[in-house]
């Protein structure tokens, strides 16, 4: 009877550690496992936030790159637009100063001779626009060699619109010549504009 006691017991205690081992050896697997799988998530939430974190800065880099350039266009776009200006300016300035009453009437001399080639039996009375300063010194002109020369008064007239230099009409004709100094400096500034756009961007 002891015997059969003791071997039951010593059934018992080795089935008792045999399922403890099994339970332990569960228990280190399940454990490895979990474990396994919170690295494996952790390296993947690592990759993704380091491939983020790359790609915002290549966003960033692009953008700053973006602005850099903008900011230059709009630099050489706004110094264009300065220099430009200030370029008109001087040369309105510079072809007033050039607009005497001696050139304008040079001016005046060849325009009606080109007038009178195109329509010799055409009537070439001249209607000149000019500002009220140079009116005064071109009517003062006139009454000297400049008519005997023209063979015509012409008729003047002030206006506005002109600070310097004339505008040449022939009565009765749509023929209108621009020779004020806005027209003038335009002309000017279209042809140095091109040279100038090319010398900015270099």
């Amino acid at each position: 009877m002891a015997e059969e006691l003791q071997g039951l017991l010593d059934r018992i205690q080795s089935e008792g550690i045999a399922k403890a081992e099994a339970e332990k050896t569960k228990i280190v697997e399940d454990a490895k496992a979990e474990a396994a799988k919170i690295v494996a998530a952790a390296k993947e939430e690592a990759a993704s936030i380091v491939k983020k974190a790359n790609e915002d800065a290549e966003i960033s880099v692009t953008k700053g790159n973006a602005a850099i350039k903008q900011a230059a266009r709009d630099v050489l776009i706004a110094l264009r637009a300065d220099i430009e200006a200030r370029l008109k300016n001087l040369v309105t300035e510079s072809v007033g100063e050039a607009m005497t009453p001696e050139t304008m009437g040079k001016i005046i001399l060849e325009m009606v001779k080109a007038y009178s080639v195109k329509k010799p039996s055409g009537d070439a009375t001249v209607e000149l626009l000019l500002s009220q300063k140079d009116a005064d010194a071109m009517t003062a002109l006139f009454k000297g060699a400049l008519l005997a020369q023209l063979q015509a008064n012409p008729v003047i007239r002030i206006s506005s619109d002109v600070s310097a230099g004339l505008q040449i009409g022939f009565k009765g004709t749509d023929v209108f010549l621009d020779f004020s100094d806005e027209a003038l400096a335009d002309v000017i500034c279209a042809y140095v504009g091109p040279k100038l756009a090319a010398a900015l961007k270099g």
